[in-house]
Order: structure tokens, then sequence, then C-alpha cells
């Protein structure tokens, strides 16, 4: 809401504060699985097959990416639509994100099946 005296106002500081340290996770998340895939990679080059620790590690950072890129594309949304006093955008990056974890989680599970039944 504009002040009285007709200046535009600024947005509240705690909405911009909040959206930086949401921005943060994001890229503490899209980190955590980059480190995951370089140790799924270095340490279990032979998940289940010969290329299964590659295809895991390669799978984790690529999400990792996917993480950070998804937290900086809805900051900026977020911080476009605080500062244009608009509602804030829809979250599809989230839903694929999630999908995205869900399928890396999927392959792993199944090298790892693959792995146990070869003992």
């Amino acid at each position: 809401m504009p002040p009285a005296d007709g200046l535009p106002g600024h947005p509240d500081y705690r909405f911009t504060l909040a959206n930086e340290r949401t921005l943060l996770a994001w890229l503490r998340t899209g980190l955590a699985l980059v480190a995951a895939g370089v140790a799924v990679a270095s340490y279990v080059p032979s998940l289940g097959t010969s290329w299964g620790g590659g295809a895991a590690g390669l799978a984790l950072v690529a999400t990792g990416l996917g993480a950070a890129l998804t937290g900086y594309a809805r900051w900026r949304g977020n911080e476009r639509a605080i500062a244009e006093d608009r509602p804030l955008p829809a979250a599809r990056g989230t839903v694929a994100l999630a999908g995205a974890v869900a399928l890396v989680l999927l392959l792993v599970g199944c090298l790892l099946a693959v792995e146990v039944a070869a003992r």
C-alpha cells in the first residue's frame, strides 16, 4: 500500500529477507545433492552394474543443479511479485524437483537391488 504522501512505498524488508533465506535453503539443498553425487560416483563406482555409480552420481549432480536453478527462478519471481505488490507466482518448479528426486531414488533403489541380488 503506498504511503499517504503519494510516493511509492517500499515493500516490507522482512519479506525480502525471508525470500533470500528461502533461496539459500534451495542452494544448500542443491549443494548437498551435488556432494552426494560426487560421493556416490567416487566411492561406489560399481553400484549394481559397472555404470551404476556413475549414473547415480550424475543424476544426483543434475538434480542438485536443478535445485539451485529452481531456487533462483523462484527467488527472482517472488522478488518481482513482492516489489510490484502482486500475489506470489505458482511454485511449479518444486513439483518438478520433487519428481526428479523421486526418480533418482528409484534409480538408486533399483541399482541397490541389483547389487544385493548379485551377492
